[in-house]
């Protein structure tokens, strides 16, 4: 009892104080006007509730020590001529010493330093712990239209940043939704929850920048990369979680259409998406992409697409293009392919013969063996002829046995062989400065046969699959680099190859027929870089030299061995293969100053 009555006159000795403080401060505000500090950054928000319990906003002081803050906040009340309801959880005191401060504000501090909220509800104050959920706040439904963005990335921003940060005067709950219909925000909350609502939609909901910029000299594509590459990681510091941003290519993440979770190729009207700056969550913070920055191309317009960003990095973007758009010299490139074959060969033959009735012998270019007109032994006359087994009672014609005299033969072959040719191909192509031209002189041919017999009730036929390929030839990859100076950097690739040889084998099913295995090119490929021609001089490539020599001894058995005589039973082939091929380039620069780059300060 004794504690009431010291709690009451305790109460009534403030109340006197602060009534009689605020009469004098009343006085002085009239003889002079202090200036109230305000916010005036128009980009910043104040992200707690606009607290007005009343609109004289009155300057006070007070001076409390260890005060009850219910008794406290009572006086307020009062002088806002509110009613005034405490939560269960409202509860300890406050110290502290204001001079000349707005109601508002005092009110604002007293609520902040106690670990306090508050709401408005029909002229009444109802105070609570930070954290705790009153029921009267959800009492209303507010609908806040959104015109550009996304509202539910609207509403997820509210609820995970502003209404569960327990700030004063504001609801401690999500009560964002959204209805996806009209893209309208939806808010169950107070007045104050609504204000800080519109301010966010206010700040954030605006149309976005985008700019069509055209592209005279390079490809699109080229200059979107090359932003994406260069230019846009400068805009950036960071990625993922770190609260920077995020360079994603070639895909669209995030927005209306996609739910802010998932990613899809974007390919529109011949337009593609080269890169895109996506911002990232801070710590508990959830982020907010709006406004990112999409570099997209569109190779049929010849434009590239810039939306989303700041102005400044719009313009940093139209500056690079500016500076990097420019035509690119060019020179006519005359080449001159020359291949060279020359073959030749020595044969030298001993041919021996001996023919009798019962028996004949023949060794003739290594070769040794018996023939169906000089038989070792021969039933009667004569024998058929036949093509296939099945035409044996018709034959084709009919071989006769030899029916002269014993002689023994000799011949010698003594010949000499030389073949040149000469294959020459005079391409001519316009080459761009930093862009790789080719050379294709290839033909197909066919590497492997397969073959396979196919039948069914009443036929049977053969099958053959053929694999092609298509690097027979010469094929020359050049990229080059014309220098205001007169000259031409090429970094050259030439790649050349023939046939050398095929492997024959029996096919499965049809032991007569032969399939090729396998085809073997001989390559003779070339690597050069930074190879400096001047303007109208000639490069020439050669030492592409292929040579070959070739020595075949065929003799009879023993015979051949013998020295001396040996020589005149044996037969020796001879045979040299040489190839070269020549590759000669002239350039010829495009001097024409409307299709030049020619940078005056380069020295």
């Amino acid at each position: 009892m004794k504690n009431n009555i010291l709690q009451k006159i305790s109460a009534g000795l403030m109340l006197a104080v602060f009534v009689f403080s605020n009469t004098l401060m009343s006085v002085s505000a009239v003889t002079e006007k202090k200036p109230l500090l305000r916010n005036d950054n128009k980009d910043s928000i104040q992200l707690k509730a606009d607290i007005s319990i009343t609109e004289a906003d009155e300057p006070i002081s007070l001076s409390l020590r260890d005060s009850d803050v219910k008794q406290v906040l009572r006086m307020f009340a009062d002088k806002a001529g509110m009613n005034i309801i405490f939560d269960a959880s409202v509860s300890g005191t406050v110290t502290l010493d204001l001079v000349d401060v707005p109601l508002n504000s005092a009110f604002d501090l007293v609520l902040s330093i106690a670990g306090l909220s508050y709401i408005v509800d029909d002229n009444t104050l109802i105070i609570a712990a930070l954290g705790t959920e009153l029921s009267a706040a959800k009492q209303e439904i507010t609908l806040i239209p959104v015109k550009y963005l996304d509202a539910s990335v609207l509403a997820e921003f509210l609820n995970k940043n502003i209404f569960t940060m327990k700030k004063p005067g504001l609801s401690n709950s999500e009560i964002v939704t959204t209805n996806p219909m009209t893209n309208e925000l939806l808010v169950f909350g107070t007045k104050n929850d609504v204000a800080i609502a519109k301010k966010i939609v206010e700040k954030f909901d605006k149309k976005p920048l985008t700019a069509s910029i055209v592209i005279n000299h390079t490809t699109p594509e080229q200059m979107a990369n090359l932003i994406c590459d260069m230019l846009i990681p400068a805009t950036s510091s960071g990625g993922g979680s770190t609260g920077g941003a995020a360079r994603i290519k070639g895909t669209m993440t995030g927005g209306a259409t996609s739910g802010g979770g998932s990613s899809s190729e974007v390919e529109l009207g011949g337009g593609e998406v080269a890169c895109q700056i996506s911002g990232g969550a801070s710590g508990t913070l959830t982020s907010m992409p709006l406004q990112t920055l999409v570099i997209s191309y569109f190779t049929q317009q010849g434009t590239i697409g810039v939306v989303g960003g700041s102005q400044e990095q719009l313009d940093m973007i139209k500056e690079f293009i500016a500076d990097n758009d420019k035509k690119q010299p060019q020179a006519f490139l005359e080449f001159s392919i020359i291949e060279l074959n020359e073959n030749g060969s020595k044969t030298l033959s001993n041919t021996w013969q001996y023919l009798s009735k019962h028996f004949s012998f023949n060794a003739s270019a290594g070769t040794t063996g018996t023939s169906p007109f000089y038989p070792i032994f021969f039933a009667g006359s004569q024998y058929p002829h036949v093509d296939e087994p099945e035409n044996v009672d018709a034959p084709d014609y009919y071989v006769h046995r030899y029916n002269g005299p014993r002689a023994l033969t000799y011949a010698i072959n003594y010949i000499l062989e030389n073949r040149k040719g000469r294959v020459v191909a005079n391409p001519r192509i316009l080459i761009t400065n930093g862009q790789e031209s080719v050379i294709d002189l290839t033909s197909d041919y066919v590497k492997t046969v397969t073959s396979q017999v196919v039948s069914d009730s009443l036929t049977q036929a053969v099958q053959r699959d053929y694999e092609i390929g298509d690097d027979n030839g010469i094929k020359i990859s050049i990229t080059p680099f014309i220098s205001p100076d007169g000259y031409v950097t090429l970094n050259i690739t030439p790649e050349y190859a023939t046939i050398a040889s095929q492997v024959m084998t029996p096919n499965e099913d049809n032991p007569e027929v032969t399939d090729i295995q396998a085809t073997l090119l001989q390559r003779r490929n070339l690597d050069l870089k930074n190879v400096r021609i001047k303007d109208g001089e000639t490069l020439i490539i050669g030492g592409m030299i292929r040579e070959e020599d070739q020595k075949t001894v065929q003799k009879i058995p023993i015979l051949g061995d013998i020295p001396g005589l040996g020589m005149f039973f044996r037969t020796t082939i001879s045979t040299k293969t040489k190839e070269e091929m020549l590759i000669m380039i002239t350039p010829k620069i495009i001097d024409d100053s409307d299709d030049v780059m020619r940078n005056e300060n380069t020295l």
